[in-house]
């Protein structure tokens, strides 16, 4: 009986939330209380022919309730080494849940500190920059498609600057057509549009007022548990375009 109601589960799960596991932004969703996921997420970075960075981010996610998670993730590259770390926890705020539908609302807030630059014309608290985030992200699944909306203050304490962050981030569910068993693989499309808007009247020369970036990709699910992340960042202008792989597990 316990197994299938574990299968159970992780179908539900498989069929409701699988295209709103965005691979650059979070959802409003939350893990489960007493579930764990484990990432490694590797970036690179590739500034000319000859520099040429790769990131590596593994973190650990908990869920502390229903209502509250937390994060923390660490920061190795092959010029740093060990070069940064992050805090991050998302706190729920409505959820209404209807068959292939749902809306939630959720709150999150961010500390980072990275004592290395990589792109210098670029703002960025997930990997390079040192701060405090804080907003609100907000999900609707509708059938097969899952849109998101994430909108936050971004306090950058090295710069002593603010910005206004925000990312749309839309995902549908490709495959499969029908659900069978857990066991199935997912495959799902994304289209992720990062923005990030400097508030302060004066900025260094080396950052615009306004910088945006497009992140394209593609996911697996195995079994409900793993996932496999593909996405490539086309940066604005002078800033270098980076390519993201992230592998995920669930620990129930």
């Amino acid at each position: 009986m316990r197994n299938l109601i574990l299968t159970f589960f992780l179908l539900i799960s498989n069929i409701t939330f699988s295209q709103e596991l965005y691979i650059n932004s979070e959802p409003a969703s939350l893990i489960p209380k007493g579930s764990k996921v484990v990432r490694l997420k590797y970036l690179n970075i590739k500034r000319s022919e000859s520099l040429i960075y790769n990131i590596i981010k593994p973190s650990i996610s908990y869920g502390i309730s229903k209502n509250i998670m937390i994060s923390a993730m660490f920061q190795f590259s092959n010029e740093y080494n060990f070069n940064g770390f992050s805090i991050y926890s998302k706190q729920r705020i409505f959820s209404s849940d209807r068959q292939k539908y749902h809306s939630r609302f959720s709150s999150y807030l961010r500390g980072s500190y990275h004592d290395k630059k990589y792109l210098i014309n670029s703002l960025d608290l997930e990997f390079q920059d040192t701060g405090l985030e804080f907003g609100i992200i907000g999900t609707q699944l509708i059938n097969k498609l899952a849109v998101s909306l994430t909108s936050g203050l971004g306090i950058y304490t090295k710069q002593k600057l603010n910005s206004l962050q925000n990312t749309l981030s839309i995902g549908y569910l490709l495959l499969p057509r029908s659900y069978k068993s857990y066991k199935q693989t997912n495959v799902n499309l994304y289209f992720e549009v990062m923005t990030n808007t400097i508030l302060d009247k004066v900025i260094p020369r080396t950052l615009s007022k306004f910088s945006s970036t497009l992140a394209p990709g593609i996911q697996l699910i195995f079994f409900s548990r793993s996932r496999l992340d593909f996405s490539y960042r086309i940066r604005k202008a002078t800033n270098s375009n980076d390519f993201l792989i992230k592998l995920s597990y669930i620990i129930y």
